[in-house]
């Protein structure tokens, strides 16, 4: 019987191609890196993931994935991507694999779990800001609500999520400047999400309201990462 490595291994293509479909609907991609760039080092990329697992299951450890994960993050990272970004990669492996019959419960799906799970940050006020994220983007939606038509609210609730993941790792990293960079690059993207009348800065503003006093240190950068924003006005 052959290996389930090797199965995996034999549909890699396949795997990598549907892992990504459903990405490249999003504009942020060819918006921040261009069309051609983006797909080929996305396509690259959901190649890669596949690799990895199949050295994975060779080994039987999951401890490969992990590692791949937390590696690439701290690359993507670097390179004007967000944690939420690279686990949107790994959730379309996972429902590519679930469509190839592996789903939960079987090896491939489960390192896929485990290369997840180890992007959480375990400590320090990344870990406790990333906890906190979905309450937090649901409190800063519920006051946005005037802004935006019913229907969007689960997409702008998914859209400060995806900054908090920012914030995070601007925050694990040491890094301020990658939330201030994002945020100057951001702005001029903001348009193509949709919302109507809301602007981006009041969604910043939105999202240091709703952070309090249990998250000082977060709050402190966005609020350095918005003078990011005025200073595109000039």
């Amino acid at each position: 019987m052959e290996p389930l490595s090797r199965t995996v291994e034999g549909r890699a293509n396949r795997l990598a191609s549907a892992s990504v479909e459903a990405l490249y609907k999003d504009p942020f991609w060819e918006a921040r890196y261009g069309l051609e760039r983006s797909r080929r080092f996305g396509d690259e990329d959901a190649l890669f993931h596949v690799r990895y697992l199949v050295q994975a299951l060779d080994e039987r450890k999951p401890s490969v994935m992990e590692g791949y994960a937390r590696w690439l993050r701290t690359l993507l990272v670097s390179r004007g991507m967000c944690t939420r970004h690279l686990d949107d990669h790994f959730a379309g492996l996972a429902s590519a694999l679930a469509a190839e019959g592996w789903g939960p419960g079987t090896e491939p799906h489960d390192y896929v779990a485990a290369a997840r799970h180890a992007l959480r940050y375990t400590e320090g006020p990344a870990h406790a800001l990333e906890q906190d994220a979905p309450e937090l983007a649901r409190a800063a939606a519920s006051r946005l609500t005037l802004y935006i038509i019913p229907e969007d609210r689960p997409r702008l609730e998914d859209e400060l999520r995806l900054h908090l993941s920012y914030l995070a790792d601007a925050l694990a990293s040491g890094r301020p400047e990658l939330m201030g960079d994002h945020v100057r690059w951001y702005v001029g993207f903001w348009p193509r999400r949709g919302f109507g009348l809301l602007a981006f800065p009041s969604v910043l503003g939105m999202l240091k309201a709703v952070l309090g006093p249990r998250h000082p240190e977060a709050r402190t950068l966005l609020a350095t990462a918005g003078v990011s924003w005025e200073e595109t006005r000039s």
